[in-house]
């Protein structure tokens, strides 16, 4: 992936649901577009923008059962880094969003 530049989004721009059916987390940031992934490890998938390569989200599968219940700020650091959000502001939509805390 190339370099992508960092922004501060507004709390009101995240958007966090979990999928507790299939166990995945879904982190977006604006309105939906196409987007492509780049697969982490712990069943991270990182979403970049086609347009622009910008981060525009992230998918977190077997949210779970990769346990990251046991440790929701690593979680919303990783979220808050990917999306150049403040990890104050994802925090507390993630534990709200997944009933991890």
């Amino acid at each position: 992936m190339a370099a992508v530049r960092k922004y501060r989004p507004k709390p009101s721009q995240i958007t966090v649901d979990y999928d507790r059916d299939v166990d995945v987390l879904y982190v977006a940031i604006g309105k939906p577009r196409p987007a492509e992934g780049e697969d982490r490890p712990g069943g991270i998938v990182y979403r970049y923008a086609i347009e622009d390569d910008t981060p525009c989200g992230l998918t977190i599968v077997g949210c779970r059962r990769n346990e990251w219940h046991t440790k929701p700020r690593e979680l919303a650091k990783l979220i808050a880094d990917h999306l150049g959000a403040d990890v104050t502001q994802v925090e507390p939509v993630v534990r709200e969003a997944t009933s991890l805390g």
